[in-house]
């Protein structure tokens, strides 16, 4: 009964709505709603958009150098103060767009911001939910990442109408204090790294399958535990970071889409509803893509989600002035990207077990980082040069299908290699020698 209690507290849940909250304010904030000032910061200065968008590069740029840092800090003692300092320096940053008025003082403010961005983010959320949660895992980080999609749904009527009846550099000021109130002190006062810090165990840790229910087939959690220096000695793991990084390089799209769909026909209460939608719809579906990764296993669920990617790209390109095709891809997208935000994570663990996850994540997001970096500015660019983001698509759908296939691929060499240093498959091959 006391062991049920120490992986059962309640402090687990409030963990997890932490987690939640980390994802609206400091993720959707940057990332899902970033596209809502776009449109704004171009009328007003005139800058060409693959310019503006350099000031991403930059920021991602910069966490290409930090995102190993972090996840060293974040992996030890000073997860706390490093979770905290990295919250006020992201989010506060982040609200001086407002001040900015050329193009090299958007760039020096993505800069700054992307500086802290790796340890508010994404990393500390994963982390957080692989120490505290046993059990589910990948479920846990579907409904952590619904935070996402809520910060597009709540968060951008509010920023749409403090643009609209305050301006773009006002609306980035009241954006960064909201975001402080809430990251100050659940970042500063209430998380822990883990549970053995408050006298807790991982939610399910050492429970047992009931009697009569046959354990999933689903391989969540590799036994190979590889450290970083030996998953850089091998072929796996630098396949699974270009696998990675193709997939955060088809998500750059997302920074384009509102100015893509304006160009398209449609007016401002559309796009703002295309984008509602798709958060809406991404809620679900990241319930439903981390039941699929927990019951069915990793192929399966980078199978829907990157088939549903592709599919989306497909209903973009073909959305000139249809409401059927252009509420399809938000559809589709909603399902698609929750392969971004949980696909990598669980797949780490599933090829290459928990116990070095923190490092291991850090370092696979300085490539994805280097992904987000080249992304934005170079579909700006082809825009830029061609008048078009239709090549700019086409490209991002073919490199959706091959993402999917070099995927697959890792996930079936890491099942090998994880069965070959079981102690069955050691004992065999010791009596053969």
């Amino acid at each position: 009964m006391e062991t049920k209690k120490k992986n059962r507290s309640m402090y687990h849940w409030v963990i997890l709505v932490c987690c939640i909250l980390t994802l609206v304010f400091n993720y959707a904030t940057r990332f899902s709603l970033a596209q809502l000032f776009t449109v704004e910061v171009l009328n007003e200065t005139g800058f060409p958009i693959s310019a503006l968008m350099l000031g991403t590069t930059i920021a991602s740029g910069v966490c290409i150098f930090t995102s190993p840092i972090a996840g060293k800090l974040l992996r030890g003692k000073y997860m706390r103060i490093t979770f905290f300092i990295c919250c006020v320096g992201t989010m506060g940053f982040y609200s001086c767009y407002g001040l900015c008025h050329e193009l090299w003082q958007f760039w020096l403010v993505g800069g700054l911001q992307g500086f802290f961005a790796m340890g508010a983010c994404t990393l500390p959320v994963n982390v957080l939910i692989t120490n505290w949660f046993e059990k589910n895992r990948a479920l846990m980080i579907s409904i952590a990442t619904m935070g996402i999609s809520i910060g597009g749904t709540v968060l951008g009527p509010f920023i749409t109408f403090c643009i609209q009846n305050y301006g773009w550099r006002n609306a980035y000021f009241m954006l960064g204090a909201l975001c402080l109130i809430f990251m100050i002190p659940i970042s500063g006062f209430i998380i822990r790294r883990t549970p053995e810090e408050v006298g807790l165990e991982p939610y399910g840790h050492g429970e047992e399958a009931a009697p009569g229910k046959k354990k999933s087939n689903a391989v969540v959690q590799s036994s190979w535990n590889v450290s970083l220096k030996d998953a850089r000695k091998s072929p796996i793991f630098w396949m699974f970071i270009l696998g990675a990084f193709t997939l955060y390089l088809t998500s750059c799209i997302l920074g384009h889409m509102s100015y893509y769909l304006y160009g398209e026909g449609f007016d401002a209460a559309t796009v703002t509803a295309y984008i509602s939608l798709y958060s809406i719809v991404a809620l679900f579906a990241k319930l439903i893509l981390g039941a699929i990764f927990d019951r069915f296993g990793a192929k399966a669920g980078v199978t829907v989600g990157l088939g549903t990617f592709f599919l989306f790209f497909v209903c973009l390109y073909l959305v000139r002035g249809s409401q059927f095709f252009l509420y399809s891809a938000s559809v589709l997208y909603g399902i698609g990207t929750c392969t971004i935000t949980i696909g990598v994570p669980i797949m780490i663990t599933s090829i290459f077990g928990v116990k070095h996850y923190s490092e291991l994540y850090g370092f696979t997001c300085s490539f994805t980082m280097a992904a987000s970096a080249f992304g934005p500015s170079a579909i700006g660019l082809v825009y830029d040069l061609t008048g078009s983001y239709k090549p700019a698509i086409l490209t991002l759908a073919a490199l959706t299908v091959l993402t999917l296939v070099i995927m697959i691929t890792c996930i079936n060499m890491g099942q090998k290699r994880a069965a070959s240093d079981t102690p069955e498959a050691n004992g065999a091959q010791a009596a053969k020698a």
